[in-house]
């Protein structure tokens, strides 16, 4: 029965025979909207409202006379007590009224009015969102299967139903096939449940509710009626495609409570609130799975991490010391690997590495890990298996690699070392890597592409007094210094071209080094540690050095650019990466020079980059970069004031530029303002001759030998 209040009032009714004026009063006094006409036998005669009374009013001026019986409404809907709330709310919203009877062998026993209906509304919907915000604390757990089971067990309480069964599609994505499957009490097999999809699943509340159940599952027990939930778990984005599709499935009920099944309203509207629920956990579970596995596989070839193979060693160490048992580890390496990258490119060095990969899944056996070691070395992690049986799955290893080409007359090899753990099972995880390790060193020795096993002779080598050790440091320290020497060399040339490069153009003389001396200030200001200073230092004296490939005809065009020609003069970055990429020594510095051009809201070139994943040397550089070309004559504009570059540089924080850069900028140009008289008259080059003082000590020599390499170049 729909209760209207907790206590039943009193009925307010009228006689047919009585005047309007009376109902009006009798409204007016119990502050009513609606009276019940009753017969004198107590029958319902029909019922006047206060539209009616007005309607009257207006349309007759004979008010005295005239009787409730000839204004009422005589066809009257009416509804019994055990009538649902969803039913008389459906009454209401059909006939277009606002008050309706309740009526028990035509006695009038109760009214329900649109005010009750909305209060009765917002307790429902109150308490169905405190039902289900107490099973978001039961799905506290991170765990996919253990949530699943959760849903299962605490939805059906909610809705009273009897059985219940989750199901999810497999996941396309995955390495292997996966499903999320969870019952409770249902007996549907799981060959059926896909077929479910074809039911609706829409996100609109009239769709969760279905009376219905299928054939197939009643031959299996179920009983209607059925609440069935559309879900849809969200996934993490591959990497070599724009976007996940989510995961499809849903929650399906039945044999709930008929007073739930009654009440398709509020049952709707607590599947509703459950679907979000329980879609937020799902995927809170899923995405914590996916990044659990991610950590535990190489992304480029999909075998096991280094995590994981730390995990299993140990983990296979344990074993094999309480149950006495031995293991063997294979430490396989790509032969000629940097000869693949040097000479076909990255891209066919990781091809190559995906190959081996393949090769090596198909070789192992079903209890064998396999992980990736570093850049080109792999683990073999055999359980149960003596060293010599683990030669033979090696050897197979590697014939099999040797017919893989790499290139048409470059063959794939791989060299090996294996070694056994020890007879007491006393090693360590460490000790084992170790020793196939320098079976591996062996087996390179050997000319590579063969396998060798450890063996007690390899581990001599090892000892202090057969090496050199003084004679080693002093070799080091001999290369550290050559190393340091040609680098230093490296870059005086490269500053060389970049300021030969600027003398062509007349607007552009001097820039680099204007910019170099405006980055190291604002870092500096920014209190970044010094070596990383001098990264900043470097990338701004050669940032420019790719424009070498743009032509003069469009790097000195006096009138604007065409977007052609715009995306030519784009590209210089990438030409500075192209030009600067086998200098190992100088990778810090090419990050920043391939990002100077990008801006804090991800409209830059060449790559798009935003906010913080922008390096921290680029943001700088492109501040200090932007601040000399507007200090500076060029063709297309006459130079700014200090003031006046300042101004645009702050309006375009927080858009193109880092703020706290900008905001270290201003700070740095301020202070540097302090020292002078004519604070009004403050100019670039004042701003750069305090730089400079400042670091003539430690580039004077530097610029001396930058300028003799100018010469010759």
């Amino acid at each position: 029965m729909f209760e209207i209040v907790e206590h039943p009032t009193e009925i307010i009714s009228i006689s047919p025979d009585d005047t309007i004026h009376a109902a009006a009063v009798k409204m007016f006094t119990n502050k009513v909207g609606c009276l019940v006409v009753k017969n004198e036998d107590g029958t319902l005669a029909g019922i006047v409202t206060e539209r009616d009374i007005v309607g009257h009013m207006v349309n007759s001026s004979d008010h005295d006379m005239t009787t409730v019986e000839g204004i009422m409404t005589t066809q009257v809907i009416s509804c019994s007590p055990d009538t649902p709330a969803t039913q008389i709310r459906r009454l209401m919203t059909t006939n277009k009224i606002r008050h309706l009877p309740v009526t028990d062998n035509e006695v009038v026993v109760g009214m329900v009015s649109t005010r009750d209906i909305m209060a009765q509304q917002l307790l429902e919907d109150r308490a169905a969102a405190q039902e289900v915000a107490m099973l978001s604390t039961c799905l506290k757990s991170i765990d996919l299967n253990e949530v699943a089971g959760i849903v299962t067990t605490e939805v059906p309480k909610l809705f009273h139903a009897e059985k219940c069964v989750l199901y999810f599609q497999k996941d396309v994505s995955a390495r292997k096939d996966s499903s999320l499957l969870s019952y409770n009490n249902c007996c549907c097999p799981e060959d059926f449940l896909p077929n479910q999809k074809a039911l609706p699943q829409s996100s609109d509340e009239s769709e969760f509710h279905c009376d219905k159940v299928p054939a197939t599952c009643r031959e299996y027990g179920a009983q209607s009626p059925r609440l069935f939930i559309p879900l849809t778990i969200s996934l993490l984005k591959e990497a070599s495609s724009r976007k996940a599709e989510p995961l499809c499935g849903y929650l399906c009920m039945c044999g709930l409570a008929p007073s739930i099944a009654a009440n398709t309203e509020p049952t709707s509207h607590k599947a509703k609130l459950t679907r979000k629920i329980l879609n937020s956990h799902l995927t809170n579970a899923k995405l914590y799975q996916q990044a659990m596995l991610t950590s535990l596989t190489d992304a480029l070839t999909g075998v096991g991490s280094r995590k994981l193979l730390e995990d299993r060693l140990q983990a296979e160490c344990a074993r094999a010391k309480r149950y006495k048992s031995d293991f063997s580890v294979a430490i396989i390496d790509l032969d000629n690997f940097k000869h693949i990258n040097d000479v076909l490119g990255h891209a066919a060095g990781d091809d190559a590495l995906r190959e081996l990969a393949a090769c090596m899944k198909n070789c192992k056996r079903a209890p064998d890990i396999i992980a990736r070691y570093g850049g080109d070395e792999f683990v073999f992690l055999m359980p149960e298996t003596k060293a010599k049986d683990a030669l033979v799955l090696l050897e197979r290893l590697r014939k099999s690699v040797s017919e893989i080409k790499v290139a048409k007359d470059l063959p794939m090899t791989v060299s090996c070392g294996i070694a056994q753990s020890l007879p007491d099972h006393s090693g360590t995880a460490g000790e084992v890597i170790r020793r196939a390790d320098l079976a591996l060193y062996e087996a390179k020795s050997a000319g590579k592409n063969c396998v060798k096993l450890w063996e007690e002779t390899m581990s001599k080598l090892l000892n202090v007094s057969d090496i050199e050790n003084e004679k080693i440091k002093k070799l080091q320290r001999r290369v550290a210094g050559l190393s340091e020497q040609s680098e230093k060399m490296f870059i005086q040339s490269i500053w060389g071209l970049v300021q030969a490069l600027e003398a062509k153009d007349a607007y552009a003389k001097w820039h680099s080094e204007n910019v170099m001396y405006y980055a190291v200030g604002i870092a500096r200001a920014m209190k970044i540690p010094p070596m990383q200073v001098e990264v900043i230092r470097r990338a701004a004296m050669i940032h420019d050095i790719g424009k070498i490939g743009i032509p003069d005809a469009i790097l000195t065009k006096p009138d604007s650019l065409t977007p052609r020609e715009r995306s030519v003069i784009e590209q210089h970055p990438v030409i500075a990466v192209r030009i600067l990429q086998k200098m190992s020594f100088l990778e810090r510095e090419v990050a920043i020079i391939r990002h100077h051009h990008e801006k804090w809201n991800g409209q830059g070139y060449p790559d798009g980059l935003a906010n913080a994943s922008i390096p921290l040397g680029a943001r700088i550089l492109a501040v200090a970069d932007t601040f000399d070309a507007l200090t500076s004559d060029r063709s297309y504009h006459n130079s700014r004031s200090v003031d006046e570059a300042m101004g645009i540089v702050a309006d375009s924080s927080g858009y193109d530029f880092d703020p706290e850069v900008v905001k270290a900028f201003v700070s740095w140009v301020e202070n540097v303002r302090s020292r002078f008289d004519n604070d009004d008259r403050f100019t670039p080059s004042e701003l750069l001759d305090s730089q400079k003082r400042l670091d003539r000590n430690s580039m004077a020599p530097f610029l001396a030998e930058s300028a003799a390499a100018t010469s010759v170049s």
